[in-house]
């Protein structure tokens, strides 16, 4: 299982793309966060696709700033940073993150 992401604009066009590395460090990142009370990260789901509109954008940015504070294996702060940098992308141009599962 793995997680491939993507800034798409508002019409869905996709911008970029990028994956999770090997490990699954995002995904397993996500786990994480949701048995910690995530509001957001706990609907990122490695068997369905996800997409995040600006309002859930807004939400995962801080989530990921304030994850991004602590302390992180290197791989996994790797990851998130890059997937801070494409939802904040994303929510600059008022368009989506879409992250397919397997």
């Amino acid at each position: 299982m793995s997680l491939t992401f993507f800034v798409e604009d508002e019409m869905h066009g996709r911008i970029r793309r990028f994956a999770d590395d090997a490990e699954n460090s995002f995904l397993n990142l996500c786990r994480k966060a949701a048995a910690d009370g995530s509001v957001v990260m706990d609907v990122i789901d490695p068997y369905t696709d996800t997409m995040l509109n600006y309002i859930q954008l807004d939400r995962l940015i801080a989530e990921l700033a304030k994850t991004l504070d602590g302390p992180l294996a290197p791989n996994v702060r790797t990851i998130a940073q890059e997937v801070h940098k494409a939802a904040q992308e994303a929510r600059e141009i008022s368009g989506y993150l879409f992250i397919q599962g397997d």
